[in-house]
């Protein structure tokens, strides 16, 4: 079995998935996610990566961590693009040129670009 199959298992059964669900989720025998999963356990305080399947100790009391490491997070944020919940667009107006223009996450921005910046400051020294 490949490995990204056996971390696929491993990590369905970590969120609580049966047998048969997984099977269906990955299109295997029940039979055969049963035998992976009793040769190798899932350990309940561990949990895996979810871009490379490598296992994550969970640090008692804190919250729980999704990924290996910050390179892991960024190439799974980038290639799952459709699930990211962008609520934080803001439409404004630019100060220099009146252009109508779209920021994300700055609802403060002034200036559509940095040469409109660049032109108002020398316009106001």
């Amino acid at each position: 079995m490949r490995l990204y199959i056996q971390n696929q298992i491993k990590n369905l059964a970590l969120k609580g998935y049966g047998y048969k669900r997984i099977a269906d989720i990955l299109d295997l025998s029940p039979n055969t996610v049963k035998s992976h999963l009793r040769r190798h356990p899932a350990t309940a305080g561990i949990s895996v990566c979810l871009q490379c399947g490598k296992p994550i100790e969970q640090n008692p009391g804190r919250k729980e961590k999704k990924y290996c490491s910050d390179k892991c997070r960024m190439a799974y944020w980038n290639s799952h693009q459709d699930e990211v919940n962008k609520q934080a667009y803001y439409t404004l107006i630019c100060q220099h040129c009146g252009k109508e223009f779209v920021s994300y996450g700055n609802k403060n921005r002034k200036y559509c670009c940095r040469d409109c910046y660049a032109a108002a400051r020398r316009k106001a020294a």
